[in-house]
């Protein structure tokens, strides 16, 4: 590694304080990969003397002024400088010093709750954590998700669940059994969930291929109707689409095979040719 030594000046747009540049040499081509004139290309540099980084929010709190970075790439060291809570942001602590994998940096923010392999997964499952507006488990529900070819039964579908419509009772903790019966890949994804529980407020299972997943979340108390749906290209629209109701619902949404009608309905009728 051949070592270029420049000025340590502040960069904006993309934040970060350059100091000692390490540049990779290429043995058999030239001397070296980029100048460092290529590197600094296209950034508009701000004359400084001092390599800090403006101020400004950096999760819940101030970053403050940074120290100059050790070296430029995808590992950035920043620990100097920082105000509020010690979180050196290398070592993967969010805002306040908190750990990926807890409170809303963790669980909340989609590490939490999944299990996956290359034949599916189970994300953003929930057994316990009971919504805020829950006191108890009310009941416990499970339903068997049949997907695939074999239950397209309604016109212009070619995909399908075995059932398009599922209910609840207010604060129900429900295991979802779904089965893949195709050889491609389809999936059961319900959006609506409190967000603070369920990161985007999404429970998803998935299977690729022939085979099955199951996983659990609790529901909140207030009626309300919510999209399940396959998230694979075009699965939706081809027939894989269904509502999840809870305390009765909100309502139907639109174009729930079976159920409920589409805004833009589908004509099949023959187009006539444009009148010259």
């Amino acid at each position: 590694m051949k070592k270029i030594k420049k000025p340590s000046k502040k960069l904006i747009g993309s934040a970060v304080a350059t100091a000692s540049i390490l540049l990779p040499v290429a043995g058999h081509c030239s001397d070296e990969l980029f100048s460092a004139e290529d590197l600094t290309s296209g950034y508009m540099l701000a004359e400084a003397e001092t390599g800090k980084m403006p101020e400004g929010k950096c999760g819940e709190g101030k970053c403050g002024s940074m120290g100059k970075a050790e070296s430029v790439g995808t590992a950035v060291s920043a620990e100097k400088g920082m105000t509020g809570e010690t979180a050196k942001m290398a070592e993967g602590k969010c805002g306040a010093g908190m750990k990926m994998g807890e409170g809303s940096c963790g669980a909340d923010m989609g590490m939490g709750g999944m299990d996956m392999d290359e034949k599916g997964m189970v994300m953003n499952a929930n057994s316990d954590r009971l919504p805020r507006d829950c006191k108890k488990i009310s009941e416990d529900v499970s339903f068997t998700v049949k997907a695939g070819t074999a239950h397209a039964t309604h016109n212009g579908t070619i995909f399908g669940f075995d059932s398009n419509e599922w209910n609840v009772k207010p604060c129900s903790r429900v295991t979802v059994r779904f089965i893949n019966e195709d050889s491609v890949r389809h999936q059961w994804m319900m959006h609506g969930l409190p967000k603070y529980i369920y990161p985007e407020g999404m429970f998803h299972l998935e299977v690729n291929g022939p085979g099955e997943r199951t996983g659990t979340f609790i529901v909140a108390s207030d009626a309300k109707t919510m999209l399940v749906h396959c998230d694979i290209s075009q699965h939706m629209q081809k027939g894989m689409k269904g509502q999840f109701k809870v305390n009765g619902g909100s309502g139907d949404l639109p174009s729930i095979p079976g159920i409920s009608g589409s805004i833009y309905p589908d004509s099949y009728e023959q187009m006539k040719p444009a009148k010259k």
